[in-house]
């Protein structure tokens, strides 16, 4: 019981910031910035990604013994899944940014695509 007490009071100070009472905020604002944070993302990701694989590559060259050898090598492992899951990502936002038309500094008129005054 107290466990639902405590979600409903976080849940319930949580809500005036997703109604957007008097505000000059919509949907399209909360978007650009989402968008904008993972454009800004991705590339740190993809850098420390290709620094664990380059590290694995590095460790399973300079290792002697199969045990060293194969920490490496899921290392090496570890940095494609990691680069793979995050070009993946950076592909699907910009697939969604470039349909839905959302970006950074692309919804200046507010406007939705297809339907006229609004």
């Amino acid at each position: 019981m107290k466990n639902f007490v405590k979600g409903s009071v976080l849940a319930g100070s949580v809500l005036p910031f997703l109604t957007f009472a008097q505000v000059d905020t919509d949907a399209f604002d909360i978007l650009d910035v989402i968008a904008t944070f993972v454009s800004r993302a991705i590339p740190v990701l993809v850098a420390i990604a290709l620094a664990v694989f380059i590290f694995g590559v590095i460790k399973f060259i300079f290792a002697k013994d199969a045990d060293k050898k194969k920490e490496a090598r899921g290392l090496v492992i570890n940095g494609i899944i990691g680069l793979f899951v995050i070009v993946s990502v950076w592909g699907l936002v910009s697939l969604i940014s470039s349909t839905f038309d959302v970006g950074a500094g692309k919804l200046d008129d507010r406007n939705l695509p297809g339907i006229q005054g609004f």
